[in-house]
């Protein structure tokens, strides 16, 4: 992860930086342009430089950085100290506020009955094809999931640790899954950006009960991320609706 982009392209966020501010940023955007045909950056002597293409910004600096990046919340995450999800759930009532991604080029396996592996060659996985899978969102979820979600019948399961590094998400991209991901609307942004042979929301067959109680449900989290609440969605309208009902989320280590 190069730090000192990300710093500089953080500067858009309030403000349209100077070119002296981002001199960094500017050389490897216009070596970037250059080699991918793209244009997204204007960059003008004697002009602040401007952003063209949103989308497009933030795909080079997920390209140069290994990690998905989509907002400037994004940025501010992997800039931000590490912390556990208890100590941001206690801090700020939102456990991704101050919850930085420590996972680049990897991918965090695990079989049922064995321990959690890291691996940074696709090809040395031991991933069975004819086993249930199970992507978990969050990683001190993921640490305890193989006790509770092996009596739905899953056998490996991978970390996604949120919007997931190219890694990961190109090892997705041919399998059949299953996520279990936060219930709340990041996680509709999440299950939308991921591509794979075939995938599955997991529903867990008590979620109705944790919305409706308010010890195991997350008002404030709701309030951060309404605005970005969908009106529909094809398969995750159940999600959208218990959202909506409820003005809440709730969150997956309630699980545990």
């Amino acid at each position: 992860m190069n730090k000192v982009l990300l710093a500089q392209a953080l500067k858009f966020k309030e403000a349209i930086p100077t070119n002296g501010q981002i001199n960094t940023l500017i050389k490897e955007v216009m070596t970037y342009q250059k080699e991918h045909d793209i244009y997204f950056l204007s960059i003008k002597h004697r002009n602040r430089p401007e952003i063209i293409n949103m989308v497009s910004f933030f795909d080079f600096l997920s390209f140069i950085s290994g990690i998905e990046i989509t907002s400037f919340e994004d940025i501010e995450h992997l800039l931000s100290q590490t912390q556990s999800r208890k100590e941001s759930i206690e801090k700020t009532g939102d456990s991704k506020e101050y919850y930085a991604k420590v996972f680049n080029k990897v991918v965090l396996f695990q079989k049922l009955g064995g321990f959690p592996t890291l691996y940074q060659e696709l090809n040395d996985i031991p991933f069975d094809s004819n086993m249930l899978t199970l992507v978990v969102e969050n990683g001190e979820n993921f640490l305890n999931v193989s006790k509770v979600m092996s009596e739905y019948g899953f056998e490996q399961f991978i970390y996604l640790s949120g919007f997931p590094n190219i890694l990961t998400k190109k090892f997705l991209e041919d399998k059949e899954a299953v996520f279990f991901l936060d219930y709340d609307i990041e996680a509709i942004r999440i299950y939308d950006s991921l591509t794979c042979k075939t995938k599955k929301f997991f529903k867990h067959p008590d979620v109705e009960k944790y919305f409706c109680n308010k010890k195991t449900s997350n008002q404030k989290l709701y309030k951060k991320q309404r605005a970005r609440l969908p009106d529909k969605h094809d398969e995750l309208q159940w999600l959208i609706n218990l959202i909506k009902e409820n003005s809440c989320v709730v969150e997956q280590e309630i699980f545990n």
